[in-house]
């Protein structure tokens, strides 16, 4: 309870908005106290080896992905290179950013915080979009309008507040539940399990950083005084510390003796518990744990399949909650008709060359895809007279493949 009293100080303090009526502001709360008894926020995260490692990988995965907006042409769907959206999302959304930092960032907010916005700038006469900024979710605060709408409060760098519609922040909303107007943050629903991490960690950095040395009792048939009992604790500690540092033997006198009291790591089970925690983090993040440098039970054929297993239950929500939100808040209802953004994954679907090789053999024979395709997606070159689409021979009909074989009017009708 005193803690949140001076949670709520310190905010009512700094001018954010806090009642048990109206929460706003709360967003701003950390986790609190955990069984661990170690403070946990959205930092700790990227604090921990193996949350930043899945953090990282689910962030510059999709940073790296290439952001396209489609239009649908006469023979499907073609990048809209013509459109002044096309050049912000796939090159440079604001002069600050190029697209793969502003892809990051807004996946770093949506794995950290389950919440990500956009400033959209646009031209007052046209409407027309000029720039996306990506930015921090303590910065945009969302909230209910008397008439059931939602608006957001942005607070901007120079500290001014403003009061915006939803397409003016393109809010992406990860994980969460009904009702709620932001996404579930991984810190505030795990942080029993991440202040284990920490705790873990810092009895081992605590345990090897005095030397391997366990915590004990010193025990001796004399009789002291509480203050020579206090000097007696004071002058060993820095004894040991010293005999740390040089290397020498502590000497006890007298029939002193040192009783360890803590418990032995094979006994604590330290290195088990640190392995389990890289599987608690692989869990709360959905990621493989090869891809979190843990191999204990990895091979080449379950690891090519985990990442299959990657994009399609760990990017995929990610990228589907990015699209559909820039749809929404960039693109006008008319041209949500025939444009929407989608990004290419083709690129993690490459494989080793042989697998690629086999991908396009099937594909060119099934009659798929081009020539000229193929060599569009290794960066090759186009050439001439390679744009026609090939199958077999033999998947003709087979009352008309005497006629086909020999060229004759029947064949060619």
């Amino acid at each position: 309870m005193n803690y949140l009293r001076r949670t709520m100080l310190r905010l009512a303090l700094k001018g954010a908005d806090l009642s048990l009526l109206e929460p706003a502001g709360w967003q701003f709360l950390g986790s609190g106290p955990t069984w661990a008894k170690v403070p946990v926020a959205d930092s700790t995260q990227l604090q921990i080896t193996a949350a930043f490692s899945a953090i990282r990988l689910i962030a510059e995965t999709i940073g790296t992905l290439p952001l396209h907006l489609y239009r649908a042409g006469d023979k499907g769907p073609v990048k809209a290179r013509e459109h002044p959206l096309y050049s912000l999302v796939h090159d440079q959304p604001n002069e600050y950013m190029t697209a793969i930092d502003w892809k990051e960032s807004m996946a770093v907010s949506l794995v950290t915080m389950g919440q990500a916005y956009n400033f959209v700038d646009r031209f007052e006469s046209t409407q027309r979009v000029i720039s996306i900024q990506s930015v921090h979710k303590s910065r945009c605060r969302p909230e209910k309008q008397p008439d059931g709408g939602i608006k957001y409060w942005l607070t901007k760098a120079s500290g001014e507040r403003v009061l915006l519609t939803r397409r003016d922040v393109c809010p992406i909303r990860g994980f969460g539940g009904t009702g709620e107007l932001e996404g579930y943050a991984p810190h505030h629903l795990h942080a029993n399990s991440m202040a284990l991490t920490v705790a873990v960690e810092k009895y081992g950095a605590e345990f090897f950083g005095s030397g391997g040395r366990p915590l004990g009792v010193l025990t001796t048939e004399q009789e002291f005084r509480k203050d020579q009992r206090d000097d007696i604790r004071k002058n060993f500690a820095e004894y040991l510390r010293k005999s740390w540092l040089t290397g020498e033997l502590p000497l006890l006198e007298k029939g002193t003796k040192y009783t360890p009291v803590t418990t032995p790591n094979n006994e604590a089970q330290f290195l088990e518990t640190r392995k389990h925690q890289i599987a608690e983090v692989g869990r709360i993040y959905r990621v493989p744990l090869h891809m979190l440098m843990e191999m204990d039970r990895a091979t080449y054929a379950n690891s090519e399949e985990e990442r299959k297993n990657f994009l399609d239950y760990t990017l995929l929500p990610y990228l589907t909650r990015i699209e559909q939100s820039l749809n929404s808040c960039l693109l006008t209802s008319a041209e949500r008709k025939t444009h929407y953004f989608k990004f290419d994954v083709k690129g993690l679907l490459r494989g080793d060359s042989a697998r690629r090789a086999q991908y396009y053999k099937d594909m060119r024979t099934a009659g798929a895809i081009t020539q000229n395709e193929i060599r569009d997606w290794e960066e090759l070159p186009e050439v001439d007279g390679a744009d026609d689409l090939h199958v077999p021979l033999n998947m003709a009909p087979v009352d008309q493949l005497t006629s086909i074989l020999t060229g004759n009017k029947k064949g060619n009708e």
